[in-house]
C-alpha cells in the first residue's frame, strides 16, 4: 500500500526558468503533484505577472503572480551573466526537469540548452513551450490570441452574425502547459529505459489539436466550422435562455432528455407538436422552439430552475460568474481546493484536479516573495562563499 500521505511526483527536483502563463501554469501543476519547484527569476523585477495588478489585499502580491506560482521556491539569477549561467547549472545538474519558455534560441544563446545541459546529467528531461514548432511561423510573437486567432478557435467563437472573439480563457497557454506536463509526466515514467531528452511543446500545434471533432467536421463538409453562439449546430435546444434573475445553459442532446424537459416544465403540448416531435424537427425550428422556452423560463430564477431540472436529470445549470462558481457546495466541498489565504484574501484556488486512490495532491502553500529562496537553493549546489559573491554581498 502507498503512503497515503505521499503525492506522485514526490522526490522530483524541477527547475522553472518560465514566466507569464503557460510555463508557470505547467510547473503549477508539477508542483501540486509534489515536485520541488525552483522558479529563476530575473534580477529587480522577476517574472512579468509580479508587476500586473490587481494585487491581493495587503501582500504586494499581484494576484496573477499568485494563481500561478503557489509553493514555488524563488531564485534570482541573472541567467544572461556568466554567473548567472553557471549557477543554473549546477542547479540543473542536480534536477530532474528543467522548463524553459523564453524566445527561441534564447537559453542557447546563454549556453543554457538541452545540448549543454544533458551533457551534465544523462537523465535530464528538458521541456521547452514556445508558440510555434519549427517551421515558417517559428519567429511570430507568440501570444495567446495570436495563437488562437492563427490556431482556428477565434473563427468558431462568437455569435453567427458578430465578429470572431477569443476564448474567455487563455486557453493557447492552458493547452501548452496541460500538454507539457503530459510531456514531462511521460518522459519521467520513461527515464528509466530512455534516459532524458528534450520536449518541444508548441502552443500552436497545441491549440489546433483541440479543434478535434470541430476540424472533423470541416474535413468531411469541405466546409469551414461556422460561428454559433451557443446554439449546437445538431442539437436542440441547446442553448442559454434569461431567467427571472440570470442566464440558465440548458443542453438537450437525447430524445428521453427532451421528454424528460417537456414533463419537468409541465408542457405535454411541446413533446406533442408536430414541429419539435425529433431532434431533426427541433433543430429545423429551433427559433420557434426558443421562443416558446424563453417564454417558460423567464418565469423563475435561474436556481430554482437548476433544482427542478436537475431532479429531473435534464442537464442545465446557472451561468456562473468567477466570484460565484466560488461559492457553489460543490466547490466548498471539493477536496480540491486551496485554503490559502493571502495578505488577509482567501483564495481557494482549484489544486490539481485528479483524485488518486493511494496518493494525494495539492500542497497549500503561499507564493514565493521575489528571490526568497536565492541563499537557501544555492547553497546546496555551492559554496558559501560563491553565493555571497553571485549574490554580491
Amino acid at each position: 500500500m502507498t503512503d497515503p500521505g505521499s503525492r506522485p511526483l514526490d522526490g522530483v527536483r524541477v527547475i522553472d526558468c518560465t514566466q507569464m502563463l503557460s510555463g508557470p501554469f505547467a510547473t503549477q501543476m508539477l508542483a501540486d503533484m509534489g515536485a520541488t519547484v525552483i522558479k529563476i527569476e530575473r534580477p529587480e523585477t522577476g517574472d512579468i505577472t509580479r508587476a500586473i495588478e490587481p494585487t491581493v489585499g495587503d501582500s504586494g502580491m499581484t494576484s496573477y503572480f499568485a494563481s500561478l506560482n503557489r509553493g514555488k521556491r524563488s531564485v534570482v539569477l541573472d541567467l544572461s551573466s556568466p554567473q548567472g549561467a553557471d549557477a543554473l547549472a549546477r542547479l540543473a545538474a542536480d534536477a530532474d526537469v528543467i522548463v524553459e519558455n523564453y524566445r527561441a534560441g534564447l537559453m542557447e544563446e546563454w549556453g543554457l540548452g538541452y545540448d549543454s545541459l544533458s551533457e551534465l546529467s544523462d537523465d535530464l528531461i528538458y521541456c521547452s513551450i514556445s508558440g510555434f514548432g519549427p517551421g515558417p511561423y517559428e519567429d511570430v510573437p507568440a501570444f495567446d490570441m495570436v495563437v488562437q486567432a492563427l490556431g482556428g478557435s477565434m473563427s468558431i467563437t462568437g455569435e453567427s452574425d458578430g465578429q470572431p472573439l477569443r476564448s474567455g480563457l487563455p486557453i493557447g497557454d492552458i493547452c501548452a502547459g496541460m500538454y507539457a506536463v503530459i510531456g514531462i509526466v511521460t518522459a519521467l515514467h520513461s527515464v528509466d529505459r530512455h534516459g532524458g531528452q528534450r520536449i518541444d511543446v508548441p502552443m500552436f500545434e497545441g491549440l489546433v489539436s483541440w479543434l478535434s471533432e470541430r476540424a472533423g467536421w470541416t474535413f468531411a463538409t469541405g466546409e469551414p466550422y461556422q460561428r454559433r453562439g451557443n446554439v449546437h449546430p445538431s442539437l436542440a435546444p441547446y442553448r442559454v435562455f434569461d431567467t427571472e434573475d440570470g442566464w440558465l445553459a440548458l443542453a438537450i442532446g437525447s430524445q428521453g432528455t427532451w421528454l424528460s424537459l417537456c414533463e419537468a416544465l409541465d408542457r405535454p403540448d411541446l413533446a406533442a407538436d408536430p414541429r419539435f416531435e425529433t431532434n431533426s424537427d427541433r433543430v429545423a425550428n429551433r427559433a420557434a422552439l426558443a421562443s416558446e422556452l424563453a417564454d417558460v423560463f423567464v418565469q423563475d430564477d435561474a436556481e430554482s430552475w437548476f433544482e427542478r431540472l436537475r431532479e429531473a436529470s435534464v442537464p442545465a445549470a446557472p451561468v456562473n460568474d468567477t466570484a460565484e462558481v466560488f461559492e457553489t457546495p460543490q466547490i466548498r466541498a471539493s477536496e480540491a481546493t486551496s485554503d490559502l489565504t493571502l495578505g488577509g484574501v482567501d483564495m481557494p484556488f482549484v489544486e490539481f484536479p485528479v483524485g488518486f486512490s493511494e496518493l494525494r495532491s495539492g500542497d497549500v502553500s503561499e507564493p514565493p516573495v521575489h528571490g526568497e529562496h536565492t541563499r537557501t537553493v544555492l547553497s546546496e549546489v555551492m559554496d558559501e562563499a560563491a553565493v555571497d559573491d553571485l549574490m554580491g554581498e
